[in-house]
C-alpha cells in the first residue's frame, strides 16, 4: 500500500473520530457511540498510524544505507579502474594483492546491499537498489577479468624466468668451457716457450753470449706470465709451473 493512500485512510480515520466527537456534543447522550465502538475505531487509527510511521521510517533507513553503500561503490570503481590502468601499463607490483582487496571489499558491500530491508520500500528505494545490484555485478564481472589478466601475466613472467635461467645456465656452462679453453691456452703457450728457452745454453752473457741470454731470460718471463694468465682463471697447475719458471729464469740469470 502506498504512502499517500495510508495517509489518506489514516486522515479519513481522524476525520471519523472527530466526527463521532462532535455527534456527541451536539446530539443526545441517548443517541452518542458507544465505548466498545470508539476503541475499536481507535485502534484501527492507531494501528494505520503506526504503519506509514513505520513505512516512512524503513525508507528513511534503507535510502541513508543506500546513500552509504553508493559511496563506498563508487570509490570501489574507482580503485578499479586504478588496477586496470596500472595493469596495462606494467607499473602495478601488488596487483594480486590490490585485486584480492577490491574482491573483499566487493563482497562486503553486496552483503550489506542484501541486507537492506525492502518489504516496506517504495517503488524509488526498490530502483535504486536494482541499479546498486547490477553496479556491483558489473564490478565483480571486471575484477574477475583483471584477475585472469593477472594470472596470464603471470604465468608470461614465470615462462620468461624460467627461460632465462635456462639461458644463464648455458651462458654459465658456455663461459666456463671458454674458461678451462682459455686455461689450458695459457698453460701450453707457457709449456711451449719453457720447451723454447730450453734450446737456449745458460750463458753468461758476455759478448756474442749476451744476446743469448737476453733471449732466453724474456722468453722464461713470457712463460711465467703465461702461467700466471692461467692462475687467474682458476688453474691449480699454474703455481707449480710459475715455481718451475722462476727457477729456470734464476738458473739462466745467474750463470
Amino acid at each position: 500500500m502506498g504512502i499517500n493512500k495510508l495517509t489518506g485512510i489514516l486522515c479519513l480515520a481522524g476525520a471519523m473520530v472527530l466526527g463521532s466527537c462532535s455527534s456527541c456534543s451536539n446530539e443526545n447522550k441517548s443517541a452518542s457511540v458507544s465505548r466498545e465502538v470508539y476503541d475499536e475505531l481507535q485502534q484501527k487509527y492507531d494501528m494505520l498510524k503506526e504503519s506509514v510511521e513505520g513505512t516512512i521510517s524503513a525508507n528513511e533507513e534503507a535510502r541513508m544505507e543506500l546513500n552509504n553503500i553508493m559511496l563506498e561503490l563508487n570509490t570501489i570503481s574507482g580503485r578499479t579502474i586504478t588496477l586496470q590502468r596500472d595493469i596495462e601499463s606494467g607499473i602495478s607490483r601488488d596487483s594480486r594483492s590490490t585485486a584480492e582487496q577490491i574482491s573483499a571489499s566487493i563482497a562486503e558491500i553486496k552483503r550489506r546491499l542484501n541486507a537492506v530491508r525492502t518489504e516496506k520500500a517504495d517503488n524509488q528505494t526498490l530502483a535504486l537498489v536494482k541499479n546498486l545490484q547490477q553496479t556491483i555485478a558489473l564490478n565483480e564481472q571486471e575484477i574477475n577479468r583483471l584477475n585472469n589478466v593477472i594470472e596470464d601475466k603471470n604465468q608470461q613472467i614465470s615462462s620468461l624466468d624460467s627461460e632465462l635461467a635456462q639461458t644463464n645456465d648455458q651462458l654459465l656452462q658456455t663461459l666456463e668451457k671458454l674458461k678451462k679453453a682459455e686455461m689450458v691456452t695459457w698453460i701450453s703457450m707457457g709449456d711451449e716457450l719453457i720447451d723454447t728457452a730450453e734450446l737456449l745454453p745458460n750463458v753468461k752473457g758476455h759478448g756474442n753470449m749476451k744476446e743469448i741470454k737476453k733471449a732466453k731470460l724474456t722468453i722464461l718471463i713470457r712463460a711465467k706470465a703465461a702461467y700466471s694468465q692461467a692462475l687467474q682463471l682458476g688453474s691449480s697447475d699454474a703455481v707449480s709451473k710459475i715455481k718451475l719458471a722462476e727457477e729456470k729464469y734464476q738458473e739462466a740469470f745467474n750463470r
